[in-house]
């Protein structure tokens, strides 16, 4: 590997499974990798700074709009606006920043695994450092292969000249090195932390990615396996209300349902020690245009929100809620203080996102409400498919029901495999819309096509504009210029 300089990033923003503190790192100079990893100090700093890519990930439009835009639940206020949602999609350059930043995390991610094993360092604590790096790298491969599907696989320390001639690896070699990673960081890593390092990665974590992984290979018995690790951990439940998953201040109270998320701060003051999350300004309400119908409305500590309403939900989410649906007015909002939300364009009682998405404190876009990347729910229904796709419909309606008792609904019994994977398929949308689930889950399903042409009354041109290919997204021309062994995606 060619001499290049490491730089350590985190500056205590990220942290995982519901925790109030943060790892915490002053952000040091410039250190040349042949000068670092001599101390377990070092090593330490050097992971914490492996944290910081989250950022780069989950503050990307992009990534948002890949993952839950143009599906049958969530599409854009103005049909021009995102490409992901138009299906206009002939040139990959929206998503240079998104392959980029994700192939930057694995360098990085390659390098530490590679110097913290030849560190001279306690084996255990060696062990857990490079499992929490493993368990990161995994999840970049996830993103990347949900994607664009085959991808350049890449672990170990390579030379600019190498990395740019990488050509592609199939979706199954790099989910096995995933799960071959995700393995190894369970063996290694501890089921929970003392307090001054609570917010790592644990073993829970690494084995829900697994499970999750096993789940995208149709490999039924091991996704079983593996979630049900998780469950006999008697680390997790599911938190009474679900109101409070998403409760700035009640979610922080003990939640036993988070297994691994990323942290946000609220922008401070002097502007200074902040991490932006747009998030949540994109899925908030809007004043109707022109005729400024909230304006004068406070939504606490006088804030009057505006919101940028890029993203707005489907009236076909709408129509999956039964009736009694704790989630509705979580997940929904048709109003806020006594006054009735009037969705522009069309003034029809259709709603916003709800407090699922809200920070009714938020500077501008900054924002410090926090998200999901793994929580006990969907431990609970991967564990339902998994049983349901071995045709033991008994258990799997054990788990779908400890979903829909949380949400006030009745319990299921006597549905068929088929009809567990229709609820299923409703369920899955309900429980996680927003959380960049949606759209690999329609993918893995083989019903995108399906879900896009549902809400052609409202996404018009998303619907007619798409094609089966689209499952998969175009790569940047610029990468193929870069690495001429890439090859595009068919169709693009």
């Amino acid at each position: 590997m060619k001499a290049y300089a490491l730089v350590l990033l985190l500056t205590g923003g990220v942290f995982a499974g519901g925790c109030k503190k943060a790892l915490e790192e002053n952000p040091k100079t410039f250190i040349s990798p042949d000068q670092f990893f001599t101390t377990a100090d070092q090593c330490t700093q050097a992971v914490n700074g492996a944290y910081s890519s989250l950022y780069n990930l989950y503050t990307n439009t992009t990534f948002w709009a890949s993952s839950e835009e143009g599906t049958d639940l969530t599409i854009t206020a103005d049909a021009n606006n995102l490409i992901p949602n138009n299906y206009t999609m002939s040139s990959g350059s929206v998503f240079v920043s998104f392959w980029g930043s994700m192939y930057s995390a694995i360098k990085n991610d390659n390098m530490i695994i590679n110097r913290i094993s030849k560190a001279p360092i306690d084996e255990s604590l060696k062990a857990r450092l490079i499992g929490e790096t493993k368990f990161l790298r995994a999840l970049w491969y996830f993103t990347l292969t949900n994607t664009w599907g085959d991808v350049p696989l890449w672990i170990d320390e390579l030379d600019v000249d190498a990395v740019s001639s990488l050509p592609r690896s199939s979706v199954a070699d790099v989910r096995a090195q995933m799960i071959k990673d995700l393995t190894d960081a369970a063996a290694a890593l501890p089921l929970s932390y003392d307090p001054a390092d609570v917010g790592r990665v644990t073993k829970g974590a690494a084995l829900t990615l697994l499970a999750k992984v096993y789940l995208y290979n149709k490999d039924w018995a091991n996704a079983q396996k593996a979630a049900l690790q998780v469950v006999q951990s008697n680390q997790y439940a599911l938190l009474t209300d679900y109101s409070n998953l998403f409760d700035m201040q009640e979610r922080y109270n003990d939640n036993k349902e988070s297994i691994f998320e990323v942290h946000f701060q609220r922008i401070a003051a002097s502007g200074t020690n902040v991490k932006i999350h747009n998030l949540v300004s994109y899925y908030m309400m809007a004043r109707d245009a022109g005729a400024n119908t909230y304006a004068g409305v406070d939504f606490g500590s006088n804030v009057v929100i505006t919101g940028w309403y890029v993203f707005i939900p489907t009236m076909r989410l709408v129509s999956m809620f039964e009736d009694n649906d704790l989630r509705k007015n979580v997940v929904l909002g048709y109003g806020y203080n006594g006054q009735t939300f009037n969705r522009w364009p069309k003034p029809d009682g259709r709603p916003w996102f709800g407090p699922k998405f809200w920070d009714l404190n938020a500077n501008s876009t900054a924002s410090g409400k926090d998200l999901y990347v793994l929580r006990y729910a969907d431990v609970l229904l991967m564990l339902a498919e998994a049983y349901n796709e071995q045709g033991n419909t008994t258990e799997s309606l054990k788990y779908i029901n400890q979903i829909r008792e949380r949400a006030g609904l009745a319990d299921l019994s006597g549905v068929s495999q088929e009809g567990i994977r229709t609820e299923l398929f409703k369920e899955r949308a309900i429980e996680f819309v927003g959380e960049f689930q949606r759209r690999y889950d329609l993918v893995r399903w083989g019903k995108l096509e399906d879900a896009v042409k549902s809400v052609a009354d409202e996404n018009t041109v998303g619907a007619a504009n798409f094609k089966s290919y689209m499952k998969l997204y175009p790569i940047s021309a610029d990468e193929i210029i870069k690495d001429p062994n890439l090859t595009q995606n068919p169709g693009y």
